[in-house]
């Protein structure tokens, strides 16, 4: 019985692994693979609270309020043309206002979007894992990508009090202000950007300080979880992050394609 009690690990509590995620990535992260398969639970609670929060502030700030109010005057504008009453314009406002359609269904939509995010990492580095002789399990590795998800939910903490501070919403998230300033609706439909210049700051705008460290932690996650060595844990976590960014960008392509064939128009 002493032999055991002293193989045992020690257990850790929630606050030290998150404090060990800092300090000691690697300690910290072959623990939660040998020891705390299950333990995926805290932070993924912590992580989609601090994805949505951006969106309430957002909705909340002084630059949103002013532009919900010009389209407001916009809209009350159409619908005296369209010879709407008073009571169905103020329902449709009312409608269009609802925090249903501004905070309710963007933050499900980003809540969905984030774990349906993590089964996709997960089983795309289980299965590449597997295939170059990794070991481990599903769990295993789901556990290790949630973990290694925490810079981004600090990037979203961080993002929530610059909004509530300045009033001012995040128009060139990461690296995308290299390219060019962001463009409204009406841009886009008078004077649409080049495709290839709408997918490049799509992509530069994921790119980040906290994408960067969320990857570091992914490669040593991978590399204590599947047994790979460091350069094929380095590897498959950026080829798997190319292929899923890649997949991502379709959208913006397709978005890119509709206005330029808009601008092309007569």
């Amino acid at each position: 019985m002493s032999q055991a009690t002293t193989t045992s690990p020690e257990r850790r509590g929630f606050p030290r692994l998150l404090g060990g995620i800092v300090v000691k990535p690697y300690a910290t992260l072959k623990y939660l693979s040998e020891h705390a398969k299950r333990a995926w639970w805290p932070p993924a609670l912590l992580i989609l609270i601090l994805t949505v929060t951006p969106i309430v502030a957002a909705v909340t700030s002084r630059q949103a309020q002013q532009a919900t109010a010009a389209v407001r005057e916009q809209m009350k504008e159409q619908w005296e043309e369209q010879g709407l009453s008073a009571e169905q314009q103020a329902q449709r406002e009312q409608y269009t206002t609802s925090p249903l359609i501004t905070v309710v269904f963007p933050s499900m939509s980003r809540g969905v979007g984030q774990l349906v995010g993590w089964l996709v990492w997960a089983g795309a580095l289980y299965l590449a894992g597997m295939a170059l002789g990794g070991r481990g399990t599903f769990g295993q590795v789901f556990t290790i990508v949630v973990w290694a998800w925490l810079p981004r939910a600090l990037r979203g903490l961080l993002q929530t009090i610059y909004i509530f501070a300045t009033g001012q919403l995040i128009t060139n998230p990461g690296l995308s202000g290299l390219v060019q300033e962001s463009w409204s609706v009406e841009d886009l439909a008078l004077n649409p950007p080049r495709v290839g210049q709408m997918v490049l700051r799509s992509l530069l705008g994921r790119i980040d300080f906290f994408l960067i460290w969320s990857l570091v932690l992914l490669v040593i996650g991978v590399s204590v979880t599947t047994r790979l060595s460091r350069r094929k844990s380095v590897m498959l976590t950026v080829a798997v992050w190319v292929l899923l960014t890649a997949l991502s960008l379709i959208p913006t392509l397709f978005s890119g394609l509709f206005f330029s064939q808009m601008g092309a128009t007569p």
